[in-house]
């Protein structure tokens, strides 16, 4: 008992010590550091961003009221106001007003500002005078008159300037920015114009060339409608952002937003423009805010490791008498992990400790007997279950091979020998193609187009057996052709049609369809025919037989080549595929032979 006690109390002092010298100052420097670090890295973080996207928001406005002092001047042209009002009948009139406003008017502001797309005023009736630099503007397209019409429609009857992210030309939906106000005109004062000016949307990218948000963070302005009008990854340009992405603002003031994005915690500055009513934007990971702190991380690591190597020594200083013998056990247990099964030495102390070595290698020696013997009885199993696949694999092979070669001699002994030579030829090429593609079973894997290479050569036979062509439809996409399929299933299907659908003989209603798809799970080959049909029983039948995996009982409709075909599909990819099967009486039959899709 009073060694039990002395070996009880030097592991409460050693457990003491550790807590004491490793856990509760380094959990504590930890907690104060990384809390207190954080707190004050969002507060610097979001100061910064909230200037950045302030200085954003004003050269935005900046940008956006240059140009419109650009428009204030033909706002007041009266070539464009008499313009809008003359009679459209009038050409020699309509031609000067074009020709001066385009002169005087529009190309100087194109010229002052060589990133502008389009600039040009449209009437109500349609009447037009433009200027481009690169852009394609077709007025009389309906797409054009339909965007017309929401002009007049959507910017108000004041002359205030307005911001949309739309272009008249439809290639370039998305990718511009348009701002356009109405013209008014000089007798009637009615807005009967309106004023446009088209910019690329990437041109903005310009005024925050100095912006660096790292390689994850981006910026991004967004339109009242929540259509993306600017972003720093210009792919996402004129996406339309869903509701639970969009956030509520306030006119001219800064929030600041933490949530996930793509299953990335982000942080997030917005600010709402009141001038232009939209949303800037600014989201950089929250990991990325964190990197100073890997700094004072590192710190607490060396003072950690420091207190870590103090404990040790204090530990080993109490308790090496007791550690030693354990660290060897320990070791042993290790080793025995990794399947070394190496039995301890003993201490000689004849302690407690020699004898949970003692029991130790006693469970040494039974394990490793027993492992060696579970060892063997596996490797026994795997080699008689790996013999019995292949050899099932290849009497399911030889089972079907006779049928083809009998159906094929069948044919060419049916010929007069009266026939043309050139037929039996052809009769005699395809049978050998068959009976070669046939007795290949070094491979239990082929791919789709070998198959049907291997029906075409079937229905060559098949249009002297009956007399008559008879075409199969494959909708087959090119890029399943290459797919893997097992040897000898897509043929015997075809042949149980002839045999079974089409029993009374060919008709010229008749059709069969070859289809491949990929559904989550399978790639599925499907053989459709409008033949007989089976009846629910029948249908039944068949089904059940699948299921139980039997291959004997090959009377009725289908016939063992329907189950040697599944059963072979399994062998080779496993229990999940295999046939499957739908039918009904007098209508016709589907065939999917369900396959791995890659």
């Amino acid at each position: 008992m009073a060694g039990h006690k002395r070996r009880k109390g030097l592991f409460v002092r050693l457990y003491t010590y550790f807590v004491i010298v490793i856990f509760v100052p380094l959990a504590a420097l930890g907690l104060y550091t990384y809390y207190g670090a954080t707190d004050k890295l969002r507060a610097q973080a979001e100061a910064n961003m909230a200037q950045v996207v302030n200085i954003a928001s004003y050269h935005l406005e900046q940008y956006i009221h240059n140009y419109e002092n650009s428009t204030l001047s033909l706002l007041s042209n009266s070539d464009i106001k008499s313009f809008l009002e003359i009679d459209p009948d009038k050409y020699y009139e309509k031609y000067y007003y074009t020709s001066t406003i385009k002169t005087n008017a529009l190309e100087p502001i194109m010229i002052r500002h060589p990133e502008v797309m389009a600039l040009y005023v449209v009437g109500q009736d349609g009447r037009t005078v433009s200027v481009n630099n690169g852009a394609s503007l077709d007025f009389t397209s309906p797409s054009a008159k339909a965007y017309v019409d929401k002009l007049f429609a959507d910017i108000p009857d004041n002359g205030q300037i307005m911001l949309l992210n739309a272009s008249i030309s439809p290639g370039q939906q998305g990718q511009t920015i348009t701002l356009a106000r109405k013209v008014r005109a000089p007798r009637s004062l009615t807005y009967n114009g309106v004023l446009a000016i088209e910019v690329r949307s990437t041109e903005l990218s310009a005024l925050w060339q100095g912006i660096d948000l790292g390689p994850r963070g981006y910026f991004h302005i967004e339109d009242r409608e929540g259509k993306i009008v600017y972003h720093t990854d210009a792919s996402k340009i004129g996406q339309q952002l869903s509701a639970a992405d969009r956030r509520g603002l306030s006119d001219g003031k800064t929030q600041s937003f933490i949530g996930k994005e793509d299953g990335e915690e982000r942080f997030t500055i917005a600010r709402h423009s009141s001038y232009t009513d939209w949303n800037l934007q600014i989201s950089i990971p929250m990991e990325d805010l964190r990197e100073p702190i890997i700094g004072i991380r590192t710190n607490i690591f060396w003072i950690g490791s420091i207190t870590l190597v103090l404990a040790l020594l204090l530990a080993y200083r109490f308790g090496h008498s007791l550690t030693s013998p354990i660290r060897k056990l320990r070791r042993g247990m290790k080793q025995a992990e990794k399947g070394d099964w190496n039995r301890i030495p003993l201490n000689g102390t004849q302690d407690e400790v020699d004898e949970l070595i003692v029991s130790y290698n006693s469970m040494v020696n039974k394990l490793s007997d027993m492992i060696e013997q579970v060892y063997t009885a596996e490797n026994t199993k795997r080699e008689a279950e790996l013999e019995r696949q292949k050899a099932e694999l290849q009497a399911l092979q030889l089972q079907i091979n006779p049928h083809f070669l009998y159906n094929t001699l069948e044919t060419i002994v049916c010929f007069p020998a009266v026939q043309d030579s050139d037929e039996v030829s052809e009769i005699v090429k395809s049978m050998a193609h068959m009976l070669r593609y046939a007795v290949q079973t070094s491979l239990e894997e082929i791919t789709v187009v070998n198959e049907l290479k291997h029906v075409l050569n079937y229905m060559a036979i098949l249009k002297h057996r009956y007399g008559k062509d008879f075409e199969i439809e494959v909708e087959i996409p090119s890029d399943f052709l290459l797919k893997k399929m097992v040897r000898l299933t897509l043929q015997p299907l075809i042949e149980n049609i002839f045999q079974h659908a089409f029993f009374e003989g060919l008709e010229d209603g008749h059709r069969i369809q070859i289809q491949a798809t990929e559904t989550d799970q399978y790639f599925v080959v499907s053989v459709i025919d409008n033949g007989s049909g089976m009846s629910e029983s029948a249908l039944l039948q068949l089904r059940n037989r699948l299921e139980t995996k039997r291959l004997t009982e090959a009377e009725g409709k289908g016939g063992i080549g329907v189950l040697n075909i599944h059963r072979r599909i399994q062998l080779v990819f496993g229990d999940n595929y295999g046939l499957e099967i739908e039918s009904k009486l007098g209508e016709g039959t589907v065939m999917r032979m369900n396959m791995p899709k890659s």
